[in-house]
């Protein structure tokens, strides 16, 4: 239990550094171009982001130990790639029905994939460390 807590708490910190560097500023001038599409700065509610972060990460770091014994955390790199997978394919589909350019829904897939396979490293490497995984 305490592995899970802390692997959640360590890959809530990364989700919530990598996606400020994702959309705040590799992201930034692509969303700048769309502005249309967003909703208003001022409408925009950051709780509710933050706490989707801790949700994800906590729930990974529930979900990890799931997979089975791993005390050498050598499930980790498979468990957030299938993740990663699952987590990009519905931003490419975007496109199909959000006004945006497809390099949009690409970055979204993209970055979804990358944030679950350091998450899932993150949590695992977390996890065997207090003879979790």
């Amino acid at each position: 239990m305490k592995g899970m807590l802390l692997g959640g708490l360590a890959a809530f910190i990364f989700v919530f550094i990598y996606e400020f560097l994702v959309h705040g500023f590799l992201m930034k001038g692509m969303y700048e171009a769309t502005m249309s599409v967003w909703r208003p700065q001022e409408e925009s509610n950051m709780a509710v982001m933050v706490l989707s972060h801790f949700l994800f990460a906590m729930a990974v770091a529930f979900f990890y130990p799931i997979v089975g014994p791993d005390k050498n955390c050598k499930k980790a790199i498979p468990f957030g790639f299938g993740l990663g997978l699952v987590m990009a394919m519905p931003q490419i589909a975007t496109y199909s029905y959000l006004p945006i350019p497809f390099s949009i829904s690409l970055m979204w897939a993209a970055s979804c994939f990358v944030k679950a396979l350091g998450t899932a490293f993150i949590v695992g490497k977390i996890s065997s460390r207090f003879g979790g995984c």
